[in-house]
């Protein structure tokens, strides 16, 4: 599977604090190796069909949706935004 950090993603991650950042990228290694693992909380979002939403920490989260690559016929994972909570207000 291929992952996607488009540039809403990017910008987010960007303004997170350093200690965050650092977590992030744990649990992002994690969620590659083992995307059902229970510290990630991985599930979808209510009230949004094709988002998902994970965790970093308890403050922390990201969502993200599947995707098929139209030549290689792959699924590919597109991560959306980062942050606290309040993400979930636009995910």
């Amino acid at each position: 599977m291929k992952y996607r950090r488009p540039k809403r993603f990017r910008d987010c991650y960007d303004e997170l604090p350093e200690e965050i950042k650092e977590k992030t990228k744990k649990a992002f290694r994690l969620f590659q190796e083992n995307p059902d693992h229970p510290s990630l909380r991985i599930k979808k979002m209510k009230g949004h069909k094709a988002i998902w939403e994970g965790h970093v920490d308890i403050h922390y989260c990201f969502t993200f949706h599947y995707e098929k690559d139209e030549e290689t016929e792959e699924k590919n994972c597109v991560f959306r935004v980062i942050g606290t909570h309040a993400i979930y207000d636009n995910p």
